[in-house]
């Protein structure tokens, strides 16, 4: 029997993220789960849960803090859940490191200096070959315009610390789906090679030619894939 397919948006992403992928797709049922009202991490996975019914099970699929945050309810909620698919995310948790420049951006945020339309905020998230594509980059500048410094500030803050969670992934018997850019600057793709190797259940799927953004660059391999998994 076909399953419904959530999708869940990354930070500072609304549902732009997934429309270039989204129409090439032709899956049963599919379900956004609008992580840009949420300001808290239980705000997140209650969204989630809003969306899946009594007795059914779902595939999930989540890009970067949407991979992150569907990993999270899928250890929660095992038994609800068909395959997860993890694009641009990393369950290993948020470093030392991570967590001082998470701080900094946060001081930053709440002076109110956050500028989507500058090259450096764009050059983070794209790859350079796209750098002035219109249906990307323009893309990432217009939802981190229209959703704004409060957005971000209230993702960042919700993931927050960001815990480990490959541990809960590794006893998982569900279908792990880890899919990965090989130019992805905030994402390393070694570190989700790492995962795929650790992970039992799991399936690597390499994007090429594309950066933290594999969603808008390389929208026809997201889609064969996704197609390929929850179809």
């Amino acid at each position: 029997m076909s399953k419904p397919t959530l999708f869940l948006p990354g930070t500072l992403c609304d549902e732009r993220v997934w429309l270039p992928v989204w129409r090439q797709l032709s899956i049963y049922q599919r379900r956004y789960v609008p992580l840009q009202w949420a300001s808290s991490k239980e705000d997140m996975l209650a969204l989630t849960s809003d969306r899946v019914l009594d007795n059914e099970k779902v595939h999930l699929v989540g890009f970067s803090m949407g991979g992150y945050m569907a990993a999270t309810w899928a250890t929660q909620n095992q038994t609800k859940v068909a395959s997860l698919t993890m694009i641009g995310a990393s369950p290993y948790g948020l470093t030392a490191e991570e967590e001082k420049r998470r701080g900094q951006l946060v001081t930053m945020l709440k002076k109110g200096s956050f500028q989507p339309d500058k090259a450096a905020y764009v050059s983070r998230f794209v790859h350079p070959s796209h750098q002035n594509t219109p249906d990307v980059a323009g893309v990432v500048r217009e939802m981190g315009k229209d959703l704004g410094a409060a957005t971000l500030l209230a993702h960042t803050n919700a993931t927050t610390p960001r815990p480990a969670i490959i541990d809960k992934l590794k006893t998982c018997t569900f279908p792990v789906n880890i899919i990965a850019a090989e130019d992805d600057e905030l994402v390393p793709f070694s570190s989700l090679q790492q995962a795929a190797d650790e992970i039992p259940s799991s399936h690597l799927i390499t994007v090429k030619g594309a950066g933290h953004m594999c969603l808008l660059e390389q929208p026809d391999t997201l889609a064969q894939s996704i197609q390929a998994i929850c179809g």
